[in-house]
């Protein structure tokens, strides 16, 4: 049991309840059990300084509930995430509307972290449904480019790598899928990945020459590209920006001049945002000159940029 105990996963505010082997977990008012002997239990902290013997219904349910939601990926998770199937139908309707109310909305991390949560759990379930790694893999990648995230870049994306291929690995015929993985192998830079899962595509699309994936395939064969992996960069701006938030305006020009000497990367991911940080730095910098070049070119990305057009006209005043 102590080697057991050692390879639990940990939950704050949790303790793990040890049930004999002969537990059963009695529902539907008695007309219904599910054996769980032998399997650690994780409780609330109230509910495990509570406990009169076994744990209740109501406290086994809001532990593998929370323990799940907390990591999906925790210890015994299919154990848990099938228990919620058979005896609390509700949490997992609770999961689902959670997602739903999630998909299609332009949320911050935090609430895409909580529908991969969701989605990973209703993977337990169904473990040969491809949409659901799919649906994984699409928001992972969404985590990795978001600009508040890049620090998280090279994980997010490896992540999103992980899912996307368990996707096309059940679905090979899922272009969504195969367009998609292809997109997170090349900003991983396995470039001869991505022009494999993109050739199919493109042979079978009907647009001239394939359409902007057809020119992107293009660019890879004719090796026009990056000269580091666009994960790099990402990760790089990333410090960039944290570089300017503790207010060393100095190292993040820096930075970020290095990063868009790369032409490609700037063509292929042209953001107004990284031109709006740089010209603040100049700014700070008294070089109002580079500063207003900078403002400008974020304004040509990006016209509804609000902050460089503000910045800019006090520099022009």
């Amino acid at each position: 049991m102590v080697a057991q105990r050692a390879d639990l996963t940990p939950f704050r505010g949790m303790k793990y309840y040890y049930p004999p082997d002969g537990a059963e977990l009695v529902y539907k008012d008695g007309h219904a059990r599910l054996p769980y002997g032998g399997i650690p239990m994780p409780l609330l902290d109230e509910d495990y300084e509570a406990l009169e013997g076994e744990p209740s219904y109501d406290a086994i349910g809001r532990g593998i509930y929370q323990a799940l939601r907390a990591n999906p990926d925790c210890s015994f998770c299919e154990c848990y995430a099938t228990m919620l199937r058979d005896a609390y139908p509700h949490y997992l309707a609770e999961l689902a509307s959670n997602a739903i109310m999630l998909d299609g909305k332009e949320v911050e991390v935090p609430y895409l972290d909580r529908k991969i949560a969701c989605l990973k759990i209703l993977a337990l379930l169904e473990p040969e449904n491809a949409g659901l790694p799919l649906e994984i893999g699409k928001i992972f990648l969404d985590r990795g480019l978001r600009l508040s995230a890049l620090h998280l870049s090279t994980v997010s994306l490896y992540r999103a790598e992980h899912f996307l291929r368990r996707a096309v690995s059940l679905a090979p015929t899922e272009s969504n899928a195969r367009q998609l993985l292809g997109e997170v192998c090349y900003l991983l830079g396995k470039y001869d990945d991505a022009a494999n899962l993109w050739r199919d595509i493109v042979a079978e699309s009907d647009a001239p020459q394939g359409g902007p994936l057809g020119e992107r395939l293009a660019r890879i064969e004719g090796g026009r590209l990056p000269v580091i992996p666009t994960v790099d960069y990402l990760e790089a701006v990333g410090v960039a920006f944290s570089h300017f938030q503790a207010g060393d305006f100095e190292e993040s020009a820096a930075i970020l001049q290095d990063v868009m000497q790369d032409a490609v990367f700037c063509e292929e991911f042209p953001v107004a945002e990284i031109h709006s940080v740089m010209g603040k730095c100049f700014a700070e910098l008294g070089m109002p000159k580079y500063a207003e070049e900078e403002f400008r070119e974020a304004l040509k990305i990006d016209p509804g940029h609000e902050e460089s057009r503000t910045r800019l006209a006090h520099l022009t005043e």
